[in-house]
Order: C-alpha cells, then sequence, then structure tokens
C-alpha cells in the first residue's frame, strides 16, 4: 500500500492507495500511531485509490480511532461502494464520519480548503 502524506492547515490529509492487508496494516498502523503520538488530532483517511480492506485494516483504523478518542478524529473519504458496505455491515460507519471527497473531510474538521 502507498500513502501519501499531506497538511492541509491544521488537518492531515492521508492518500491510501492499493491494499490495506495483513501484510501492510502494521506499517501503516505504525504511521497513524505515529502521527496521533506527534500531536495530530485531525485525520482525514482519502481512500478513493483505496481497492482492499481486510479484517486487519479494520482493526488498524479502530485502533487509530481510539487513539485519538476524546483528543480528535478520524474521518473516511471516499468510500468505494465495496468499502462503504463493508462500513456498513461491520457498524463503522457508527463509529466515525465518512464523507464524499477529502474536501469535504477536511471542512468536517474545521479547517479550510483553498
Amino acid at each position: 500500500m502507498e500513502t501519501l502524506i499531506e497538511k492541509v492547515g491544521n488537518v492531515q490529509v492521508l492518500h491510501l492507495r492499493g491494499r490495506l492487508d495483513l501484510a501492510t496494516s502494521p506499517e501503516f498502523g505504525n504511521l497513524l500511531q505515529g502521527l496521533i503520538g506527534s500531536g495530530e488530532t485531525k485525520i482525514v483517511l482519502d481512500c478513493r485509490d483505496l481497492r482492499y480492506v481486510s479484517s486487519s485494516g479494520l482493526g488498524t483504523f479502530i485502533a487509530a480511532g481510539k487513539g485519538l478518542s476524546g483528543n480528535g478524529k478520524l474521518v473516511f473519504a471516499g468510500l468505494s461502494p465495496h468499502l462503504q458496505s463493508l462500513f456498513d455491515m461491520t457498524g463503522l460507519t457508527n463509529l466515525f464520519d465518512i464523507c464524499g471527497t477529502k474536501d469535504e473531510g477536511v471542512r468536517i474538521l474545521g479547517g479550510s480548503v483553498e
């Protein structure tokens, strides 16, 4: 999986591409925990190029959400129909804000899109 990080005002936007599975989840989880540990509290995950998420990938999302609990927020943008269905079935739509685009996600977190 590839991850491109972009700072938009006070919001970290992570553009995800490829597969988030057993092989890639640990590295991605470390990246997210590192951002949270360094004080980032507003994170948008742009998933429009994310093609597959395994149960370990979902666990990584949940762990990051718990790491931000009370101190920040994780927003998902650009979910494919398949990924949206997966979020619906697992109840993640009740835990996270989901929007259509990364710009919408930045606005949800109080950031400004130029």
